[in-house]
Order: structure tokens, then sequence, then C-alpha cells
């Protein structure tokens, strides 16, 4: 480390002695589900994920959550600690993280009757006769010997963990899984011993900790994760999270307590807080249960940079800091903060892309790092072009700008043709409500291709002459796409604008009278859209042919979508398509039943739909014989992830 890093990140590089482990530093990479497993088993890429954490820097990595027991109904593409087949497997996933001084944990986890990856075959089991917030799943109601059964199999599992060469283990009883449902007076009616009173709700988890600490003694690292706040009526409050802690502990003391927020209701958008919420929106809540516990405290939850991470640590906050989707994005940012190379930190968007991934059945993905799982990725060597070439890039958004690093950085000789503004609609879009983290990865994008070399031209418009005038040996076209008119709307009434167009002009006047949204694309852009005329008009209706909002939205952000459309007072019309546009009044159809409505006072019509390429350079830029490579929305229209991950294998291959 140097100097100038010590003094500026003493706290968060200073070893910590926790339990019977040293870590070398605070930073930990807690439990984030990656669905790399085959029918429950370990992977080769299962482990080189954990190991590149390890490479990178961190501490300790916590591993996605491992099912105890069958009956937690895990998918095919979870891990399974009761499977006797993974032995192997987590033998090799223990030694390649401890190989790197960072300790390696396995999360323990039944997820009772909670079943956030839709409905399964076999029946879910739980503690009390309750429909699943989020499946509206009624669980079978363990017995009493059951209960202690699946206390057992926590039990047996973490000394499967111990045999293979883990350091330790972490009891998940947070975000409303099995063991909060025991743990809460808001999931918890049983009438036997354990519910009831304090005593009764915290006897399963008291037995689990109990157990494993008997079997795997105390060199064994032992967490605790569990509930900070429900923030659901009649759940578990910070006050009652500190008393739960105070009591396990009593008996069994863990080694680290780490406190989540949410349950799986209407605040399991507070698992993973997006772009939406401010820095460490729950620090206040994990700094005073550190205050109340007298055990080191594993504080998370959208930390975003080496200072706030720092601020974690000396303001007592917490003893070690979790930074998940960050270390999804660049695993080696504790490396190249402590070596001094900050500025190299591929900054985490918080999309919660890669939640929305995993939960809809699909390996984790990452808008930012296209290299996610792969080897060598915490440290990724640049290997040179045996030829270098003269790389044209036309277009300057997301693709333009990766693929136009990509190149360079692997020693061809690259010149960007760009508009007027680098970032392209991306750089619009970072300009609405909630979505300012797109400009923090535009900005990294921008110093990489000043970093390596590109030359830079930017003008109203680029020509075929301009781009050959460049001398190209290749040519790569990033132009983007355009949205097309709604299909249903009359061509001879007004046009209305794509809210492309519209966020470009000055509307700073607006306020009387109606804007009328057409969401014929369901993406987190559009409701940013939705967010910003509600500030703006006197009434905003948000109008979709489909019968549900934001498909396109991950779940748990989603949440938030309607949650900020509700409070705006936005009037949302479903399953509704716009025909005619005239005189300020908008004539609607029902897609069903073809029912005409009309919404008057209409000032603004603007609509989000889907998008055609602009790829009108491709044609006479062939015909000159140079090599042409069309790429993002100019070959197919996609999501920044597509993007980006295309842009940086062809600048990779060329």
């Amino acid at each position: 480390m140097t100097a100038e890093e010590q003094d500026r990140y003493p706290h968060l590089f200073s070893p910590l002695e926790v339990g019977n482990a040293r870590l070398k530093n605070r930073i930990v990479f807690p439990a984030i589900m990656n669905n790399y497993a085959r029918q429950g088993l370990v992977t080769d890429r299962t482990v080189t994920f954990y190991a590149e954490r390890a490479a990178g820097g961190a501490a300790m990595v916590v591993s996605e959550a491992l099912f105890v027991h069958p009956s937690s109904v895990p998918p095919q593409t979870g891990l399974a600690a009761y499977e006797p087949a993974n032995a192997e497997g987590f033998e090799r996933l223990a030694a390649a993280v401890e190989e790197h001084d960072c300790r390696m944990v396995g999360q323990l986890l039944h997820s009772g009757r909670q079943q956030v990856r839709g409905p399964v075959s076999n029946s879910s089991i739980g503690v009390s006769p309750l429909p699943d917030p989020y499946s509206w799943t009624v669980p079978h109601v363990m017995s009493t010997s059951e209960v202690r059964m699946i206390a057992e199999s926590f039990v047996a599992s973490a000394a499967v963990l111990q045999r293979a060469g883990f350091s330790g283990v972490e009891v998940h009883a947070a975000h409303g899984h099995l063991i909060t449902q025991f743990l809460s007076p808001w999931s918890n009616t049983r009438q036997d011993e354990y519910g009831g009173d304090l005593d009764g709700r915290t006897r399963f988890l008291r037995e689990v900790l109990a157990g494993i600490r008997s079997v795997c003694g105390s060199g064994f690292l032992l967490g605790l994760k569990m509930p900070g706040d429900e923030l659901v009526e009649g759940g578990i409050t910070a006050e009652e999270s500190a008393r739960i802690a105070n009591r396990v502990s009593r008996e069994t003391p863990p080694d680290y307590l780490a406190f989540g927020q949410g349950n799986s209701s209407l605040s399991f958008g507070d698992h993973v807080p997006d772009m939406h919420y401010p820095p460490g929106p729950y620090l206040g809540i994990q700094r005073d249960l550190r205050e109340a516990v007298t055990l080191p405290v594993l504080a998370f939850g959208r930390v975003t940079s080496a200072a706030e991470a720092e601020a974690v640590v000396r303001d007592g906050i917490g003893d070690l800091v979790g930074l998940g989707r960050l270390l999804v994005a660049d695993p080696g940012f504790p490396a190249k903060v402590r070596a001094g190379r900050e500025r190299e930190v591929r900054p985490c968007l918080y999309c919660n892309v890669c939640w929305g991934e995993v939960t809809s059945g699909r390996t984790i993905a990452c808008v930012v790092n296209p290299d996610l799982g792969t080897g060598g990725e915490a440290a990724r060597r640049v290997r040179g072009a045996s030829t270098k070439r003269e790389v044209t890039v036309v277009g300057a958004g997301v693709a333009g700008l990766q693929a136009a690093a990509a190149a360079a950085g692997h020693g061809h000789r690259v010149t960007l043709l760009a508009g007027p503004h680098l970032g392209g609609k991306a750089r619009v879009e970072s300009l609405l409500p909630g979505r300012a983290d797109i400009a923090a990865t535009l900005e990294h994008q921008r110093w990489l291709v000043e970093r390596n070399g590109v030359r830079v031209e930017q003008s109203a418009r680029v020509t075929e002459e301009m781009v050959l005038a460049t001398g190209p040996d290749v040519i790569v076209l990033a132009t983007g796409a355009r949205m097309m008119r709604p299909p249903t709307l009359d061509a001879h009434g007004e046009e209305g604008v794509s809210v492309r167009d519209y966020l470009l002009r000055d509307d700073s006047g607006a306020g009387l009278g109606t804007a009328v949204l057409f969401d014929f694309d369901h993406s987190a852009g559009t409701y940013a859209v939705a967010d910003l005329l509600a500030r703006r008009y006197r009434e905003v209706v948000l109008m979709t042919p489909r019968t549900s909002l934001g498909d396109a939205v991950p779940y748990v952000s989603r949440l938030g979508v309607h949650r900020r459309l509700h409070e705006a007072g936005v009037r949302i019309e479903l399953s509704t398509e716009p025909l005619l546009y005239e005189d300020h009044v908008l004539r609607c159809a029902n897609v069903f039943t073809g029912r005409l409505t009309e919404i008057e006072d209409v000032v603004l019509f603007t609509w989000s739909t889907p998008r055609q390429p602009v790829d009108e350079l491709s044609g006479p830029l062939s015909a000159s014989g140079v090599p042409v490579h069309v790429i993002g929305d100019a070959y197919a229209p996609g999501t920044m992830l597509t993007s980006i991950r295309e842009a940086e294998m062809l600048g990779r291959r060329l």
C-alpha cells in the first residue's frame, strides 16, 4: 500500500481478529447467488467465481446460500450442503479461496415457506400456516420433531463444510427465510415451545448455534445474519433485533453479526437497495445495532466506494464491510484501491440486473463486468494484438465507448467518431431521477478511452466520407437505435414525441395539463421518465398495452417503481393502447375489448417504444471493401448488459 492510500484508508485495510480467524482487512464479499451450480453440485465456474473475489483482495468470502435440507426445495442451480457428492467440490472451493489468505465461510440456509424463484414441484415447509408474502405459498407446518430434524441439518451441514476446509459458516436468519419465520412475531403463530415469547421464538436459532458450536468447536468461525429491521408492520424492528441478538448470544455467542433489512413482503427491495436509494441507506440502523450488541458487526447495503467503506469502520458503524454488488462488478476492488489504482475500479450501477438474472433461472450477469465468473477476472491481463490495425468506431454510446477502449487496450490504433456528447442515450438517461449511477459507468468508459489513447473526433453528423478519411483497416458501427412510432397510432393525428426526443428539449416550464406516457418498453429508464413527468405536470397517465408494469425490471427494483408511481399519484391504465392524438385529446382502446376512452387536456403525449436500428452507414461502408462490424443497438436493440459485453468481446477479437 502506498503511503497516500494508507493515510486515506487506514481503517479499511487494518487487520481484525474475528473469533479465531485473522482477517487481513475489513472487506467481505457477502452471500450472492450465482446459479453456477448444476444439479445442486459445485462446478468449476462456482470455484472460479469465489476464487476471483479472494484473488482480488477481500479478507473473507461468504458463499451463496447453501441449502441444508431437501425440504428447502433448492433450485437445480443452487448448492446443496446436504449432498454427499459435493464433498470434493467443497474442498476445491475452500482451497481455491483460502490460498489467497482469505477466509472461506459457507452460508447455511433453509428457505421455509419462501419460494422466490417461482413454484416448485414439491411442497414447502414452514413455521406457521401463513402464506409467503411473495409467492402466496402456504407451507406444511412443521411438527416439533420436524423442527428438531431441520435444526440438526444445519449442524450436519456445518460439519460437512468444516471437513472440506471452510474457515466457518454463516447462519442465514434474515430476509424472511425459515429462521426469520421463527424469530418474527409477524410470521410465527406457533403454540409449542418454538413460538410465543422471545425465548420460544429464538429457540430454534439457539439450538442451531449451540449445535454447530458443539460439533465444530470454538475454532470454527460462526457468523449470524439476522434481520435488522423487517420494515413491515408487526415484524422485527431494530429494537427487537437487538433483543434477539443479545438473547441468542447469551448462551452461544456468534463470532460476528450481520443485519439485513426487509423480508419477502413489500420490503423485498430493501434487501438490495438500488440506485434510487442514497448510499448506505440502512447504515444508521446497523450503527445503532452495533452499539446495542457486544459482538463484531458486518455492515453492508449499497456501500459504493472505498471512502464510504472506510467511513463504516472509522465511524463505528461496523467492524467489517460487505461489498457484494461492488465486488461482482469488480472483484479487484480491494487490490486496486490498496495499490493506489482506485481510478481503475469499475463502478457498480446498483441496477440489480445480477439479482434479476439469478431469480429468472439464468447464471449471474453484470452490466459492467463482461468477464464475470471467468479465470483471471480480478486482474485481467491485456494481451496485445499480433497485428496492429487502424480501427474506426462510429458512435459513442456505451457500445461504442466500450469497443473503442477495448480495441485500443489491445494495441490497435483507434479513432472514435462521435456526436456532440459522449455517452449517447445513456447520458440522457443518467440525468433522470434515480438513474444518476449510470453517469459513473460512462465516466469510467470515457477514462478508459482517454487512457488507452483513443483519438476522439466529435461532430453533429458522421458521414461515409468522414469514416473512410480515417484510413480504417476495420470499421465498427455502434450507431444505436431510435424508438419507433406507436404502431396503433393513427397516421392522421398529431405525432406526439418519443421520450428520448422529449428529454432533449427544454420542458422546464411545464406544469398545467396532463402528460400521457405510453409504456411499450417496461424498462427502468421508462419509469424514471414517469418520475420526471410527475414532478413537472399536474396529472400524469401511464399507459401500457400489457396487463402489468415493469416486466423488464428486476422484482426487487420493480417494487420501488410501483411505490414511486403510487406516491406521486400517477394514473395507471393497463391493457390500453393509443389510437389518435389531436386537439389535446388522446383516444385510446382496451386491447381485449376494444372499448374506447378519451383522455382530455393532454399537453404532452410521449412514448417509450421498441427501437429500430440506425445502420444507414453499414451498406455504403461495406461496399468500400473495408470490413464492417455492427454492434449494440445498431445490430439488434438490446440492453446495456448485452451492448457492453458484445462491444468488449469484439474489441478483443479485432
